[in-house]
């Protein structure tokens, strides 16, 4: 009888353990689960370099599906500020990335990454920002940190007051976000 309750206990004991070495082994990562949901969240900042030089505050959000471990799509919407003349503008855009991780097999992912749309607000206009950046997953997850350096190219009407004319509120763009 003892026998077999030994022996009862050690399947046990075996049967319990043997998900654990397999999650341990396992190479496949969060990120290459798709199609899914995925969104982002991230704030950053834009320095002015067109018409309008001045430097602006931003919080963006984006969610859509990953269609592939390469590719997401998805649609946004950002809030910017800009400090000296205290003007907002709301982007709402379609937001397309293209990632690199599966080359890798790591936690890093460098990705290229587009939104193009139309902000409203006190700066309206076409909206179109680009980006090259990093993903940080945390281990075999789906969470990350993401940071990126842009080019935010926008439209906008100009008070010179004498009347408006068409001009850009384009600058250098720093986000950092998170991945989920």
């Amino acid at each position: 009888m003892k026998m077999y309750v030994k022996t009862l206990l050690v399947l046990i004991v075996v049967f319990l353990y043997s998900p654990i070495v397999n999650a341990q082994s396992d190479e496949t990562y969060g990120w290459e689960q798709a199609p899914r949901y995925r969104g982002f969240i991230s704030e950053g900042n834009v320095f002015g370099t067109g018409d309008v030089k001045e430097n602006r505050t931003f919080f963006s959000t984006s969610h859509g599906v990953q269609i592939n471990p390469e590719l997401f799509i998805g649609g946004g919407v950002a809030v910017n500020y800009w400090w000296d003349s205290e003007y907002w503008s709301v982007p709402l855009f379609v937001d397309t990335r293209l990632e690199f991780h599966k080359e890798l097999r790591k936690n890093f992912s460098p990705y290229i990454s587009a939104k193009v749309g139309y902000s409203v607000g006190d700066r309206e206009g076409l909206y179109f920002a680009p980006q090259v950046g990093c993903h940080f997953y945390f281990g075999h997850s789906k969470f990350g940190l993401s940071t990126a350096i842009g080019y935010t190219l926008q439209n906008c009407k100009i008070d010179t007051g004498f009347g408006t004319i068409n001009g850009d509120a384009n600058g250098i763009e720093l986000t950092v976000g998170l991945d989920i």
